[in-house]
C-alpha cells in the first residue's frame, strides 16, 4: 500500500483535515490508510453527493476537505458539483478511483471507464490522472492547492496500480 500511503502524505501536505469516503475496493484501501493519519478525520458517507457536501462543509468551517469515491459515484455528482462547489466557489478535492480504464481487470467497469474523461471535460472540471512513476504525494498536494487557489473542484483519477 505504498501508493495509498503516498496519497495520504499528499493530503496531509495539502492541509486536508477531513476526508469523506464512499469506498469501493480500491478507495477502501485508501480509506484504511487515511484512517491511520493523525491529521485527517475520515467520515463515511452513504452517497457520493454527501461526500462532496461533507468535504465542502470542512472548507466552510475553516479546514480543507477531500471526497474519496469511485468514478461511478463521480458520475452521480454533477448536480452537487454545479449547485454547491462551483456556485459557491468552495474548494473541494475529489480523489477518484478510475474503474474501467485499460488497467482495470474487471470487465463490467469498462462502460463507466469509457465515459469518465468525457464527462469531466463536458462538466469543464479541472482534473488529472495520477502518475505513479512521479511524485504521487506532490501530485495530490498540488491538486489540493489548486482547489484552494481556484476556490473550486479538482479531480484526481487513480488506477488500482496507483494505490498499490
Amino acid at each position: 500500500m505504498d501508493g495509498a500511503r503516498r496519497i495520504v502524505e499528499g493530503l496531509e501536505a495539502g492541509g486536508v483535515t477531513l476526508a469523506a469516503a464512499v469506498p469501493d475496493t480500491w478507495i477502501g484501501a485508501l480509506t484504511t490508510a487515511v484512517r491511520r493519519s493523525p491529521r485527517i478525520r475520515v467520515v463515511d458517507a452513504a452517497r457520493e453527493e454527501e461526500a462532496v457536501a461533507l468535504a465542502c462543509g470542512a472548507a466552510l468551517a475553516g479546514g480543507r476537505g477531500a471526497a474519496l469515491m469511485q468514478n461511478a459515484g463521480l458520475l452521480n455528482c454533477g448536480g452537487v458539483l454545479a449547485s454547491l462547489v462551483e456556485l459557491y466557489r468552495i474548494p473541494c478535492v475529489l480523489v477518484v478511483s478510475w474503474r474501467g480504464d485499460w488497467r482495470d481487470p474487471v470487465y463490467y467497469h469498462a462502460p463507466k471507464g469509457r465515459v469518465t474523461e468525457a464527462t469531466l471535460a463536458a462538466w469543464r472540471l479541472p482534473w488529472a490522472r495520477a502518475d505513479r512513476a512521479g511524485d504521487l504525494a506532490a501530485q495530490v498536494r498540488r491538486g489540493v492547492e489548486f482547489a484552494v487557489a481556484s476556490r473550486g473542484p479538482f479531480v484526481l483519477l487513480l488506477s488500482g496500480e496507483d494505490l498499490a
